[in-house]
């Protein structure tokens, strides 16, 4: 009997390893890994956040997109509602390095509770994301959190990521 005990107890425990959301180190640099999406698989490059106290982890990740971009998409680590309910929101997410200030427009993309913006390959945006030390997210909509990710390993990860989308 003492040994059911024993097992139960160290599968809770694996369990509630596993529910954890990210330590500080999980998010110390970009990665590139296939994740599970709807309708397959997608290579994606990405970076993290650690989660505090009741909001969910907060991610900025990017993905083959249309022709000519990659989909570059922000989850704020919130509750991932749009403002005022409105399934079609989008409005202006400011991107910072310190130096450099980019508008982006995002949209709200429901199925996820992500914002979602196309990024050139050779635009603006992705320059951005491959060079410097850090990136702040900052949306006007006070509904979606500004968040910090750090930019160590941007540049090979999305190097990663690029050939498979057809970027050169």
């Amino acid at each position: 009997m003492r040994g059911k005990y024993r097992l139960v107890s160290s599968l809770l425990s694996i369990l509630a390893l596993t529910a954890l959301p990210a330590s500080a180190a999980d998010c110390d640099i970009w990665r590139t890994e296939v994740w599970d999406v709807e309708g397959g698989k997608a290579l994606t490059a990405h970076i993290c956040s650690p989660a505090a106290g009741t909001d969910r982890e907060a991610m900025l990740y990017l993905q083959c997109g249309e022709e000519g971009a990659f989909a570059l998409r922000f989850d704020d680590g919130g509750q991932g509602d749009p403002p005022d309910g409105n399934p079609e929101w989008s409005g202006r997410v400011v991107f910072s390095d310190g130096t450099t200030k980019i508008d982006v427009t995002m949209i709200y993309e429901a199925m996820d509770g992500v914002l979602y913006a196309p990024a050139a390959f050779s635009g603006p945006l992705t320059a951005l994301l491959r060079a410097g030390s850090e990136i702040t997210l900052a949306p006007d909509e006070t509904a979606f959190k500004a968040r910090r990710f750090t930019l160590r390993g941007s540049s090979a990860a999305l190097g990663r990521l690029s050939p498979t989308c057809g970027a050169r």
